[in-house]
């Protein structure tokens, strides 16, 4: 069994990742919101399978749904921080490449770490170069390279234990779902702190 409260990080990680979609698709950033909506499914079904006490009749779609679909969130999300700050992708060039990267998770699973390592790697470089801002975008690069050593790192560590590395490791996802969503909208960012400011 799975304790109780192993529910409230995955719920946590489940409400910031619609609202992230949902603020993804406001600010016109479609791929994206698809891409942070795949961790909200994942981390429903996992709080769905924490409260409803089934825990070995939901684990195959939970897992499935954590490493297949967070491989293909983080890609596409990827897909949509080239688009912010390289250039337009062509989509049958972009699903060309999630779907090849997802096979190869599928058909070999020891490959999907080093392809989430590398597509995080990949977004830190982007934000970094940021071609369309015309000059690196540090923070944004900070923000996204969160997530690092939390798979790395964090995920089962043998240090922290079961109970710590669980929370922190969805903790984490939060803050790096946030920080992420906010590096994509920053126009909106700005918007909402100058109404806050005012009021």
């Amino acid at each position: 069994m799975m304790p109780l409260h192993y529910a409230l990080t995955d719920g946590l990680v489940c409400a910031v990742a619609v609202w992230g979609a949902w603020h993804l698709m406001r600010g016109n950033k479609p791929v994206g919101a698809l891409g942070v909506a795949l961790f909200a499914l994942a981390a429903a079904i996992g709080t769905v399978r924490v409260t409803s006490g089934l825990i070995e009749p939901l684990g195959m779609a939970h897992r499935f749904a954590s490493q297949i679909g967070g491989l293909l969130g983080l890609l596409l999300i990827l897909w949509q921080i080239f688009e912010a700050t390289t250039g337009r992708i062509r989509p049958l060039f972009g699903i060309a490449i999630c779907v090849s990267a997802v096979g190869l998770e599928i058909i070999v699973p020891v490959a999907g770490a080093p392809i989430y390592v590398l597509a995080l790697l990949s977004g830190i470089a982007l934000f970094v170069l940021d071609r369309k801002g015309g000059k690196p975008n540090i923070g944004a690069a900070m923000g996204f390279g969160v997530m690092l050593p939390n798979v790395l790192f964090l995920r089962q560590s043998s240090l922290l234990g079961p109970d710590l590395s669980w929370h922190l490791f969805h903790c984490v996802i939060a803050l790096w779902l946030i920080l992420t969503v906010l590096a994509l909208t920053p126009k909106r960012a700005e918007n909402a702190a100058a109404l806050s400011s005012v009021a």
